[in-house]
């Protein structure tokens, strides 16, 4: 893979004039809105990436506001879909993740990492939202009462403390509502099944093609919300109730994700119908127990007991259809914001919000996965002669077993029978959150304030992976000796039933039965936040009208983890999880003090101003010390309208406490071993590198299924990484300029980050391993005594735990804009915002080149990050109390990212780029009913269609849901009534 970087300039430059045209046309309506709302209002106002009041919206740093109309005009209710289509959002966890899933919804700003996004509610911190990734889940916002979300990209660090290096997520709930509301809307998926070349690879291999226009995933939503002040004014409390249920979609029910495909030169798509290596008939790979080569890559016979016969690429099982697409989800919510002035001087607050959300993620069904005892004995009665023979008990060739032949044992034979007589993989994950804050605000004096409080969040996860099988009581199982009634278990401990994988049809429901056990893990996530600061203003000693404003205050935070594994998990004994996953506790805390200036410096006759700003914090963490974040910026406002800003932060993030303490574990990646197959890709001195010998080489077989093993988990010994920031930009405000209604910005960002937390990659680790031979490398690839493989069984995996990596960088250009104005008996709003990325790398080690991953996509890179990202928005309302807006989503095109062993691919593997389109409507019937409606998607455009070889991220269904609409057009239909 090239650096894009110089290119991705050049091709900005060459569309800037269209770009600069299109911005001049289009606007955010939130933006508008916004400002409009600064003007309404006489309370001071706190923007998100600083705790300074002020009377208007306007921020130093980026800032995307979403307003409570775009929100409702989407038709969403996971807040994930909504910032997902935001150009500075790559996808991260969401309800389309299946293999893989936490259950949770994350916000990833930049491609930087969803644990780099600071979540805050109100501009106080969500808990952690799960024990694996601890990046707060945004399922627990109810999304009836978000008055609005404000998204800053860049270091915030100063301002929040670690986490925020890459931006803030910011929901605005509307405490002050009064009266009541309910909300309550419908929403399914439909798609027309009529992707003609897939249908032909699926009628081929003689699978089930799906056709036909399904209509499913329905969703039902329901949330009421009551507000009323009391005590004459001096009191408010809004609370709120909500439910949600989400119908399962599966990859059966769409002729793009029907089966998994694989790349094949021989088809003219490129691909064809693949899947894994562990099939319903029983597949063996044998190995001589001598020299560990490869004897017999062999599959029983349907038809016929006992017999064999070489295994070829279409024998793969298709894993595919019993996976779920869209994962079945519940929801419940509930909570209050309750205010009382006592005097102005003391207003004593309090939150409180619980969610309860309990998701299925599925997937095909277990099997023994190579991952048996190897060496069995050659009496066992349930092989046939032939199978005996093919297992290497006929040590002198004779065609026939002496008694010393079977009271030997077999080569080492690894079974790969995927049990279909049993039902599927299935992780049934509850999170169960609650968020207290107490606090009190108030005025100190005329020109000073304070605000204190205290937070808990706590979330409570429970996991229980079903129908997964046992290593133990598969060895267990097929150590089978013949008995007086016929063959049973040489141990019968358990009600031990001889498992028959050697013939088709062999397996029982009882012997299923017996092999499957549950695996289950409790953990326990507890955020402690003691926060205040007091804000104020002073004379402003350089002659200005604005004055000095200034914010101090200090923090308390301690985050305590506790999993607990039972036994399956902790011995690492399921078939289908990987390595050990142990108990673990751990927790760290911090102490920060922190302050913020804003100093105007000059001010003009036509309302021109220069302003600077700043901010420090002082952190001390009890694992890794202390450390400083900063920052400082200038606002430059020529004449009054148009205003010139810029900041610098400095941004330190100390590693939270699973990426501290997480149990390390092999699990599965996707992607490629170079080094595998008869004939592989890369050199023989190359595979060297990663440990393969003369005699290995040409002889490890490959995974069918494009999955390989790696070993990941936390790292106690993690330094904290360092990020700077930087922003320059233009904002025009036209109502200063005579045209009421309308706003533009243009910011450069540019994001530079050194020790960054993350796993190296696994595929990164190997590819850079046959490129280089370097020790750091190639010490990360730990191959299968004997085998050297990187998939049979759990000694051969990469390491990919923790570390603290070379670095991170992004660069690029933001622009967003807006126009609201009337037209006939109402209002006309145009609006347009577009992210530009010049840049997104990442170094694998301080002293190693840049992999940029901007406009590509893959095993290396991950999820796709296009160069050029946007969204354009029409809308208009009437006075007569109807509404309609358009909306156009543009997601650019990517390239593969290529690496070692990918150089057999000729196909075409450029992701085009994509759009869609959205439509909404609303009328109000009523004063007090509204009724909405909606298709996004309208031209049902399907997703692109990726090979498992060349998937990385968050990929399922053949391609990436979340960066793309993965199952067709999503209809909806509500209604709110408000009283």
């Amino acid at each position: 893979m090239t650096n894009q970087t110089t290119s991705n300039r050049a091709k900005f430059a060459a569309g800037a004039a269209p770009i600069a045209l299109g911005v001049a046309m289009l606007a955010t309506p939130s933006t508008a809105l916004a400002q409009e709302g600064a003007t309404q209002g006489s309370a001071p106002i706190v923007v998100t990436g600083t705790r300074i009041s002020r009377p208007d919206l306007e921020s130093v740093s980026p800032l995307t506001v979403v307003g409570a109309e775009e929100i409702a005009a989407t038709g969403t209710t996971r807040a994930e879909d909504l910032l997902n289509s935001l150009p500075q959002v790559v996808a991260g966890q969401n309800a389309f993740v299946s293999n893989g899933a936490s259950g949770t919804a994350t916000v990833n700003l930049r491609a930087l990492g969803a644990v780099r996004t600071l979540v805050l509610i109100d501009g106080r911190r969500m808990p952690s939202g799960d024990p694996f990734a601890t990046s707060p889940d945004i399922n627990q916002i109810p999304a009836a009462l978000v008055e609005r979300i404000e998204v800053i990209t860049g270091g915030a660090s100063s301002t929040y403390g670690a986490d925020a290096v890459s931006g803030v997520v910011n929901f605005i709930m509307n405490r002050d509502f009064e009266g009541i509301q309910a909300d309550a809307q419908v929403s399914f998926y439909q798609h027309n099944n009529d992707n003609e070349p897939l249908q032909d690879l699926l009628d081929s291999r003689g699978f089930a093609s799906p056709g036909g226009n399904p209509v499913d995933g329905f969703t039902y939503d329901a949330n009421l919300a009551i507000g009323a002040g009391f005590d004459d004014g001096r009191g408010h409390v809004t609370a709120y109730v909500g439910y949600r249920q989400i119908d399962p979609i599966l990859q059966a029910n769409r002729d793009y994700s029907a089966c998994a495909l694989a790349f094949s030169a021989a088809q003219p798509s490129g691909y064809n119908c693949s899947g894994s290596g562990g099939v319903p008939e029983g597949h063996f790979l044998v190995f001589d127990r001598n020299t560990f080569g490869l004897t017999g890559d062999l599959i029983n016979v349907d038809g016929q007991p006992g017999a064999l016969r070489p295994y070829t690429g279409l024998d793969a099982y298709n894993y595919a259809p019993t996976n779920y697409f869209q994962r079945p989800d519940k929801r419940y919510t509930a909570g209050f914001f309750a205010d009382y002035e006592i005097s102005p001087s003391v207003i004593p607050y309090v939150d409180f919000m619980f969610m309860d959300d309990r998701s299925v993620a599925q997937i095909a069904f277990s099997g023994t996965f190579n991952g048996n005892n190897p060496i069995l004995n050659c009496n066992n009665p349930l092989f046939s002669l032939q199978q005996a023979i093919a297992f290497g008990c006929d040590r002198d060739g004779s065609g026939a077993l002496s008694a010393a032949e079977l009271a030997d044992t077999t080569d080492y034979v690894y079974i790969n029978k995927r049990m279909i007589e049993g039902l599927p993989r299935q992780s049934d994950i509850r999170h169960t959150s609650y968020r207290a804050v107490v606090g009190v605000r108030g005025s100190i004096s005329d020109n000073w304030s304070y605000d204190a409080h205290l937070l808990r969040g706590n979330t409570i996860y429970a996991g229980s992976y079903l129908n997964d099988l046992s290593v133990n009581r598969i060895n267990q199982a097929l150590d089978v000796v013949q008995g007086p009634n016929g063959p049973q278990c040489r141990n019968p401990a358990n009600g031990c039933i001889p498992l028959n994988v050697f013939q088709v049809g062999g397996v029982t429901r009882q012997q299923f039965d017996f092999i499957s056990v549950p695996g289950l893990q409790d953990a326990d996530l507890e955020t402690y936040v003691a926060s205040g600061y007091v804000s104020g203003n002073l004379d402003n000693p350089l002659g200005t009208s604005a004055p000095i404003s200034l914010v101090f205050g200090a923090e308390y935070r301690k985050e305590q983890y506790e999993l607990l594994s039972d036994q399956n998990f902790a011995e690492g004994t399921l078939a289908g999880q990987g390595g050990p996953s142990p108990s673990l506790a751990g927790e760290f805390s911090v102490r920060e003090v922190f302050t913020e200036l804003r100093l105007p410096i000059v001010e003009w006759a036509n309302g021109g101003a220069i302003e600077l700003t700043g901010g420090y914090r002082l952190s001390d963490y009890n694992t890794s010390g202390t450390s400083h974040t900063y920052t400082g910026g200038v606002e430059i406002q020529p004449i009054e309208g148009i205003r010139l800003r810029g900041v610098y932060a400095r941004a330190v993030r100390a590693p939270n406490v699973v990426e501290l303490f997480s149990p390390q574990s092999v699990g599965l990646f996707a992607g490629t071993d170079p080094c595998a197959g008869a004939t592989p890709t890369a050199t023989l001195a190359a595979c060297q590198n990663t440990g393969v010998s003369a005699v290995q080489y040409g002889n490890i077989a490959a995974n069918p299924a494009n999955q390989y093993n790696q070993l990941g988990g936390g790292n106690p010994n993690l330094d904290v990484e360092k990020a700077d920031s930087y922003t320059v930009g233009l904002v025009v405000d036209g109502r200063s300029l005579g045209l009421d209604g309308f706003t533009a910005t243009i910011d450069y960002f540019n994001i530079e980050i050194s020790d960054a937390i993350s796993g190296v990659g696994a595929q990164t680790a190997l590819n850079q391993c046959l490129a280089t031979g370097l020790p750091e490398f190639c010490n990360l690839v730990n191959r299968a005594p004997g085998s050297g493989s990187l998939w049979i069984g759990q000694n051969g995996f990469v390491i990919n735990t923790q570390q603290n990596i070379g670095g991170l960088k992004t660069d690029g250009i933001d622009i967003s804009a807006g126009y609201r104005f009337p037209v006939w008996t109402g209002s006309l709003s145009l609006a347009f915002t577009g992210t530009y990325t010049f840049e997104n790398a990442f170094q694998t080690l301080p002293t190693a080149a840049f992999i940029d991953c901007a406009g590509f996509y893959g095993n290396v890179c991950g999820s796709p990050q296009p160069d050029w990202r946007h969204r354009a928005t029409i809308g208009y309302t009437a006075d007569a109390g109807w509404g309609v807006t358009f909306r156009w989503r543009h997601f650019g095109s990517v390239d593969y990212d290529g690496g070692p062993g990918t150089a057999a691919v000729t196909i075409d593997d450029t992701i085009d780029s994509y759009d869609w389109f959205d439509l909404n409507v609303s009328y109000d019937i009523t004063d007090n009913l509204r009724l909405s409606g909606g298709v996004n998607n309208v031209f049902d455009r399907e997703p692109p269609t990726i090979g498992g070889a060349f998937a990385g991220g968050f990929s399922n269904g053949n391609t990436y849901p979340g960066q793309y609409d993965p199952v067709g057009r999503y209809v909806y239909f509500g209604g709110r009534i408000q009283f």
